[in-house]
């Protein structure tokens, strides 16, 4: 691809995080630290939009939403938005992804929850969050479960692991509720859960891959249950506040109070509206994170009116997903794409948060450089509805760059952007010598592709 706007502006440092480009200006700190922060250090209101529809609703904001947001005066604009994301189906779409990393929805080796479970237990996880479930009766409901795995979602909690023995239900039972992995799970305590689920037992039937959760002799999970919600509900309420707050804040995130809701809703909306919420990632200390595998392909196919191409290496029976449905929709874990793995979707072999791969490594650097389906999109995005349909063709150029900003960045290019960009149209000759106005934007987005600014929640 042929780039005339200077590489240094965008492409500067190694792979390493702190050196991905940020926006236009990523060898001035400061200068970067106007156009994301505010004087006192948190947050611009374009910043916040972005932030706050990436973390709730895993999307960016429309042009009209970003606008809409920063325009607005209103005192309690961020709580108002906060309570439309969490109201509204991309909110329950986006964290049931998140749930369905942790509990392992994979219809594949080597969880083998077969398609026909994938989808019931998906729409059991959905429902937890979009209705505001708490988790230790979310967790209840599991952990007594029995029945159908094509009927009784809840029962694909014990199918939904590599390990189906008491002692691998007392590992899941204990990262799922209590956080702490297998390898950190002490002999004594595992002995001791695993007792719990003596009488658990699997079989089949001669339905295709159906299979049965049954209890033979005395059930004693509701004794679990007990012990877990009940006696160590402190313990499972820390354990759930830095799952959630660690989506938010990155993994040292602590629980920060006990003895509150446990619903998945009160505790992501007394996150974000937090004071800590509110700080910049320049000078704030808000942890950037680079946007996730998911989220970042339904970015790139929404301005680029794209399509995903879904596959599965072992399709049984053969699965087929329309390219245009969101990526994090997808409910099975075993569907993948290149691109998808190339920038750390998790297998959801283990469940572990740490599945999940955030790092920017030099491959993605490289498609995000070069990809020639990037390239094809980059045209769309330039130029959206094509010649005849598109309604900025006729406006000034300025104007383009802006709606393209507004678009890919949620926000409005600053005065020095927008004379850098402009100054480089007039170097290519203008309207005078019959430069298009499409090279230059098309040039621009992708330029805006590759920095910070994009790929990463700051």
């Amino acid at each position: 691809m042929h780039v005339e706007i200077p590489r240094r502006a965008f492409i500067a440092g190694s792979a390493a995080f702190a050196a991905w480009p940020r926006c236009i200006f990523a060898d001035d700190p400061a200068r970067v630290a106007t156009v994301w922060e505010n004087p006192d250090g948190t947050a611009t209101d374009a910043v916040m939009v972005r932030r706050l529809h990436l973390d709730l609703a895993g999307r960016i904001p429309t042009k009209d939403e970003a606008q809409a947001y920063v325009a607005s005066k209103a005192a309690d604009k961020r709580a108002a938005l906060v309570d439309r994301l969490l109201a509204s189906t991309e909110f329950a779409d986006y964290w049931a992804m998140r749930f369905c990393d942790v509990l392992r929805v994979k219809s594949e080796f080597p969880i083998n929850l077969w398609p026909n479970a994938v989808y019931v237990y998906h729409a059991r996880i959905r429902k937890f969050g979009e209705g505001n479930e708490p988790w230790d009766e979310f967790g209840r409901a599991l952990l007594t479960s029995q029945g159908s795995d094509f009927r009784d979602a809840e029962v694909n909690f014990f199918r939904a692991t590599d390990r189906r023995t008491p002692e691998g239900w007392a590992e899941a039972a204990a990262q799922t509720f209590l956080g702490i992995p297998p390898e950190s799970l002490s002999s004594w305590r595992r002995g001791r859960m695993a007792k719990f689920f003596a009488g658990l037992q699997i079989k089949t039937t001669r339905e295709w891959k159906e299979e049965i959760v049954f209890v033979e002799g005395r059930d004693r999970r509701a004794e679990l249950c007990d012990d877990l919600f009940v006696k160590r509900r402190a313990e499972v309420e820390a354990a759930f506040r830095r799952l959630v707050r660690g989506w938010i804040f990155g993994p040292d995130a602590k629980a920060d109070s006990v003895g509150g809701s446990l619903g998945l809703k009160d505790v992501v909306r007394e996150a974000v509206l937090s004071g800590e919420y509110a700080r910049g990632s320049v000078t704030g200390g808000f942890p950037a994170r680079r946007i996730d595998a998911e989220v970042l392909d339904d970015i790139i196919c929404t301005l680029g009116g794209g399509v995903r191409n879904y596959q599965s290496p072992a399709p049984e029976p053969f699965t087929f997903l329309p390219g245009n449905r969101r990526t994090v929709c997808v409910e099975d874990g075993s569907i993948s794409s290149s691109f998808l793995t190339l920038f750390g979707r998790p297998a959801r072999d283990t469940g572990l948060p740490g599945e999940r791969i955030s790092d920017v490594t030099s491959k993605q650097r490289l498609y995000l450089f070069n990809s020639g389906r990037l390239h094809g999109l980059l045209g769309r995005v330039a130029q959206p509805g094509g010649w005849k349909n598109n309604p900025l063709v006729k406006l000034p150029l300025a104007k383009r760059v802006d709606d393209l900003y507004w678009r890919v960045l949620s926000r409005e290019p600053s005065a020095e952007e927008r004379r850098k960009i402009l100054g480089l149209w007039e170097r290519r000759g203008g309207w005078k010598k019959g430069a298009k106005p499409y090279d230059l934007l098309r040039d621009l987005s992708w330029c805006l592709f590759n920095t910070k600014e994009f790929l990463f929640r700051i």
